[in-house]
């Protein structure tokens, strides 16, 4: 028996909840794991986990034994010898975000990311991501890249840059319905909310010498994707607050227009979040720190279409 394969398979089903989930996420059969799990069991003498047809139950040794694993491993680490016994997703970096952030902006980071640590195979999944712990577990992430509020106690979120978000809307719709010249009138404007940005959604704040000013908005049409709002306000639906990136060229070209410029709108924090039980993994101290300084490196909140231009020509450009 290979005593750390077996325990670190203990580990893991005590993290997932079940045979299965753990099986998937180390990249082996679940009888692979059940096999470990007994050798174990039969090496300490008692039982570790009582079985169902769905989940396990941990015994009373068990809460104890993996704190003792857990311990093991943290030495093993620390001295470099741990990397010839860690299953092989030590070495995957599972990422995601969301739509429309993860197609204009971060999936250069993560080119770049890939092309400069080749030890870790990289992979990017854009969707709709709740940012739980147990999601994390379920869908096998190791970090996710989000903007809205995060407040679950075993998640840790980095902050790694911040997003500038401007009021916007087409010149069409300032022709038809007005252009709003304080934060109170919006209250009379159709508004497209962006839903989960904001721990209410309703309520839009804005900032002037020192004073914070919130303002509850109504409209016909609300989007968890910032592509998807984009769009809306295209099509002359309402006033939007979108992210400066996603908008510049549009406001470059004039099929946006800004409104109250005078009023500032908060920027919002882009973090990276991941399980705590993660945080030591070289994989996550490796990665957080990169895209950080990728973004206080590139212009995060500019029109991403040039970017990737200017990115093309250097590519293509003799040296």
């Amino acid at each position: 028996m290979d005593r750390l394969k077996a325990m670190h398979s203990f580990a893991r089903v005590m993290h997932a909840g079940n045979f299965s989930t753990a099986a998937r996420q180390l990249g082996v059969s679940r009888a692979l794991i059940s096999r470990h799990i007994i050798e174990l069991e039969r090496h300490l003498g008692f039982a570790l986990l009582s079985r169902s047809t769905r989940n396990v139950v941990p015994t009373n040794e068990a809460h104890d034994y993996l704190k003792f694993c857990e311990r093991v491993f943290r030495e093993l680490e620390r001295e470099q010898d741990f990397v010839h016994y860690r299953d092989k997703s030590a070495s995957v970096l599972k990422i995601v975000a969301p739509k429309s952030f993860g197609e204009l902006k971060l999936a250069d980071a993560v080119f770049a990311f890939a092309e400069e640590e080749p030890r870790f195979q990289v992979s990017l999944s854009l969707e709709d991501f709740s940012f739980r712990s147990n999601e994390f577990l379920e869908k096998g992430y190791d970090i996710a890249i989000c903007i809205s509020f995060i407040s679950d106690s075993a998640l840790i979120s980095r902050r790694i840059a911040s997003l500038d978000w401007m009021l916007c809307a087409t010149p069409d719709y300032v022709r038809r319905h007005g252009r709003p010249q304080s934060p109170a009138e919006l209250k009379n404007h159709l508004c497209l909310a962006h839903l989960n940005a904001e721990a209410n959604d309703s309520v839009w704040r804005f900032e002037k010498d020192g004073k914070s000013t919130p303002i509850k908005i109504d409209g016909p049409f609300r989007s968890n994707s910032g592509i998807v709002l984009r769009k809306a306000a295209l099509r002359s639906l309402g006033i939007a607050i979108l992210p400066r990136y996603a908008i510049a060229a549009d406001l470059a070209s004039g099929a946006l227009v800004q409104l109250l410029r005078r009023h500032r709108l908060a920027p919002r924090p882009l973090s990276a979040v991941y399980p705590r039980s993660m945080a030591g993994l070289p994989k996550i101290k490796t990665f957080v720190p990169w895209l950080t300084r990728w973004f206080r490196e590139h212009d995060l909140n500019g029109d991403p279409a040039p970017q990737r231009a200017r990115s093309d020509r250097l590519r293509r450009s003799p040296h």
